[in-house]
């Protein structure tokens, strides 16, 4: 075990763990960790995406299931009502944060990336796990924004709509717009193709 900066990295099954002498994650520093996410995923994707970010964000779940898990204790599988009541609705960084810390408890891992970005407004969807975990077993805390890590969404070939060598950040939410049929193009197919 070696230690530095209040923490200790231990080796568990060959791999470095960071780890901390409290086992609790604070609320604070729940929301550092989170804003410096922030920061990160506005950064990875404006070096992927040519879209322009607002940092007014608003942000959509989506945990790892959505059924009842034997793996998981009373309290997580409790949480499953909240989880498919938000489905597909945006939230705030504050309900995130109120949803995510809970009981000193944290998601074992957060995968965020850019879903849309417009000007005025970020969505960011936050695919997570449904186990709540002290920090000692949360991941990403080597990069200092445990349990969050920023990803960007590579789009397939036929969806990359591209700017010099920028693919655009909204594809995966067009993409959806059209299975869902929610965009004028698709509705105005269906409406021509019905007649």
């Amino acid at each position: 075990m070696k230690y530095g900066h209040n923490c200790a990295y231990l080796r568990v099954g060959g791999k470095r763990k960071l780890t901390h002498p409290n086992n609790a994650m604070d609320r604070q520093t729940f929301i550092d960790h989170f804003n410096l996410l922030l920061v990160h995923l506005r950064d990875w994707t404006s070096q992927n995406c040519f879209n322009d970010f607002s940092d007014n964000f608003k942000f959509i779940l989506e945990p790892s299931e959505r059924t009842i898990c034997d793996h998981l204790t009373a309290t997580e599988n409790s949480y499953l009502k909240v989880w498919n009541k938000l489905k597909d609705k945006q939230i705030s960084f504050d309900q995130v944060a109120d949803l995510f810390y809970q009981d000193n408890k944290t998601p074992k891992w957060v995968d965020t990336s850019v879903y849309y970005s417009t000007p005025n407004l970020t969505v960011v969807h936050l695919f997570f796990s449904r186990e709540f975990r002290d920090e000692n077993e949360i991941y990403y805390l080597d990069r200092g924004t445990g349990p969050f890590k920023a990803v960007v969404g590579i789009p397939p070939d036929n969806r990359k709509v591209m700017k010099g060598e920028k693919f655009d950040v909204n594809w995966k939410k067009h993409w959806d717009d059209e299975r869902n049929g929610n965009n004028f193009m698709s509705k105005l197919k269906r409406f021509f193709s019905s007649s």
